[in-house]
């Protein structure tokens, strides 16, 4: 049962071999090799103590699971969810040896500090696990990121204290943090995440929560402003822990300033595993008629484990059903003409409809261009990530699949269609 192959076990989503997993943590680059870190409970099929997985790869792709990196029996307190970065100008003052540390933070009612001098495979505890930061009220997620203005690092931490918010820390060293400032806002529940994100004339940041709800605004080196009232998604399901899309965290050192999220997909079990990871996505923010938001694409790296593709054009479907695809394996790109249509529904072990009038795909706005929109489904056994409009939509589930039918409502005219079998990350 260990051989990555039961029914609906994802052969491009990430599971791990055994036991529980959910939230990602410390996803980083270091010196060619992805490392992501999880919440894992190795013997359990369901939440129990935690330790943190430990997973690498060489092209965000395929990926192999190693030792767990953190684990109670050797590393104090509650290795809950967090953060990490790579230190490559040893302002922890941690390195000893050819390696760079690699400093990652865990623990519930205060962080506390782990380094690894050896790659990012195995940690130690920093001051015997004392915590190093204790915001009010109950607190967890602590996350870290580099601020290039000031030259410092940034710590942002959940905290319930007054209500849902986050704590801002900042530090010169890793090690000793000062706090900052608070951020409160009543969706701003659990895994924060802090990115700095380029946009045309400059940068600006992104807070977001657990839920994927977002903000863009402004960090000066202490505080976190934004003028906005109502956050946007970055994932347009419902999410929440132990749905198809929560607690998304970015690489850290990523080569060429790519922005890469993975999230935890909790509605997928078999019999020995449970849960997996969202497939990886690029974030860019981008302007759009809606004002900024982030838009989600798969990363480019999915095309290497296109085994086999069939194309075909100009399919017209009118007020009716046709078979697109077969298959449990594959990705689909489509441009469909939807000008003469009330309604579009891909079905694939669930319905996602696109209605015209109100140019919503599953509720979420996608705006037609001339008449067309772009549609791009990955589908993996039991996962489904759908994207629209070169990812201006974003959505993930669980599903269990079936044969890919498009139904029509009036005259809808696919221009172009693509159909990518995948190959297994596995093999």
């Amino acid at each position: 049962m260990e051989d990555y192959d039961e029914d609906n076990r994802g052969q491009f989503h990430f599971s791990s071999r055994r036991g529980w997993m959910n939230d990602v943590n410390a996803p980083l680059y270091y010196r060619g090799i992805y490392h992501l870190y999880f919440q894992h409970a190795p013997d359990s099929l369901v939440w129990d103590t935690m330790h943190w997985g430990h997973a690498t790869s060489t092209d965000l792709v395929h990926w192999e699971q190693g030792p767990v990196a953190l684990d109670p029996k050797v590393h104090p307190g509650d290795l809950w969810s967090g953060g990490g970065v790579v230190d490559l100008a040893n302002t922890s003052g941690l390195k000893n040896g050819d390696e760079d540390p690699i400093v990652v933070y865990s623990g519930t009612n205060g962080a506390t500090v782990f380094y690894s001098l050896d790659g990012g495979n195995t940690f130690t505890a920093y001051a015997g696990g004392k915590a190093v930061v204790t915001p009010g009220g109950t607190s967890r997620d602590p996350k870290v990121f580099r601020d290039p203005v000031t030259e410092t690092w940034g710590m942002v931490v959940w905290s319930d204290e007054g209500g849902n918010g986050a704590d801002f820390y900042t530090s010169l060293n890793l090690l000793d943090w000062t706090f900052a400032s608070r951020y409160r806002a009543d969706w701003l529940f659990e895994c924060p995440n802090l990115i700095r994100m380029p946009v045309e004339g400059g940068y600006r940041w992104v807070l977001h929560a657990g839920s994927g709800e977002y903000y863009v605004g402004d960090w000066d080196g202490t505080t976190y402003t934004s003028d906005w009232t109502v956050p946007r998604k970055l994932n347009q399901t419902k999410t929440f822990a132990g749905s198809g899309y929560y607690a998304g965290l970015t690489f850290e050192n990523l080569p060429d300033q790519r922005i890469v999220s993975m999230a935890w997909q909790g509605e997928n079990k078999g019999a020995v595993w449970t849960g997996n990871a969202s497939f990886p996505v690029e974030l860019r923010l981008a302007e759009t008629i809606d004002g900024l938001q982030i838009v989600c694409t798969p990363i480019a790296e999915l095309a290497s484990l296109r085994v086999a593709t069939e194309i075909q054009q100009d399919l017209v479907v009118e007020d009716g059903t046709r078979q697109l695809a077969t298959g449990s394996t594959y990705e689909l790109e489509a441009v469909v003409d939807v000008s003469q249509a009330r309604r579009v529904t891909l079905k694939v072990g669930r319905e996602v409809t696109y209605d015209v009038a109100e140019q919503t795909l599953d509720g979420a706005t996608l705006r037609a261009t001339d008449g067309r929109i772009k549609l791009r489904l990955l589908v993996d056994r039991d996962q489904l990530d759908v994207f629209g409009n070169d990812g201006a939509v974003y959505q993930s589930y669980n599903v269990r699949p079936t044969d890919l039918e498009l139904i029509a409502e009036g005259r809808v005219v696919v221009d172009q269609l693509a159909v990518h079998q995948l190959g297994s990350i596995w093999r």
